[in-house]
């Protein structure tokens, strides 16, 4: 049964990846260095950031496909959004867990941020249940499951994080929802994007009467 349902996912996956032209958004030149990261194409873009496929280039022929998220050029001298983007960097990366897109690096170029990240071949929860609506599908109940089970392991693993010192991070999402759940072409799930979390010791950005997150996946207590 789970066979059946990791083939399902696997073929679906196998329609949906976005592998648009070599062309960068924003304005961005056909390629692009930044560091020592190739930019290939875009993968997404969210309110604080666009990701685009990259490789990393390094000596005797070395190259690695690799995620790398540019901050919008506009939020570039924003404090609070930089602050935001850094904190999810550096606290992120400590996360070490196969349910977890793994943070690999984080540079500057120019006046713009920049997050490498672990390159998974697949594709949202969210943009997987879209093409199985489509094509009037239903995800099987067993990777629905399988997915739900990844998801906790990743955060469970984050809320488990603990500084140099072993202090606990108690640290939580906030923003738990199929758009930031990638499912491998293996049909295994991980959480990414941790860029509004809370965590201790982080100042909050959050205003009073502010929400954070989606509302439609937001828990009881958050809305």
């Amino acid at each position: 049964m789970q066979a059946e349902a990791e083939t399902k996912v696997v073929g679906v996956r196998s329609k949906t990846l976005r592998t648009g032209p070599a062309v960068s958004a924003d304005g961005l030149p056909r390629e692009r260095l930044v560091g020592r990261y190739e930019l290939l194409h875009r993968l997404g873009h969210g309110g604080m950031a666009t990701v685009f496929l990259g490789r990393a280039v390094g000596t005797a022929g070395f190259e690695k496909l690799v995620a790398v998220k540019l901050i919008h050029p506009h939020l570039a001298n924003e404090p609070d959004f930089v602050e935001m983007f850094l904190d999810e960097a550096r606290i992120a990366a400590r996360i070490r867990h196969p349910n977890v897109v793994e943070i690999l690096d984080l540079g500057r170029e120019d006046d713009q941020f920049f997050m490498v990240m672990e390159y998974v071949e697949g594709d949202t929860l969210a943009s997987l249940l879209k093409e199985l609506r489509k094509a009037g599908e239903l995800l099987p109940v067993s990777a629905v499951l399988q997915i739900i089970a990844d998801a906790c392991e990743g955060l469970a693993a984050a809320h488990d994080l603990v500084d140099p010192d072993g202090v606990p991070y108690h640290l939580v999402h906030r923003d738990v929802s199929p758009h930031n759940l990638l499912v491998g072409l293996d049909g295994r799930a991980q959480v990414m994007d941790f860029g509004i979390m809370k965590a201790a010791g982080k100042r909050s950005t959050t205003l009073t009467g502010q929400l954070r997150g989606k509302l439609p996946y937001m828990s009881p207590e958050q809305a």
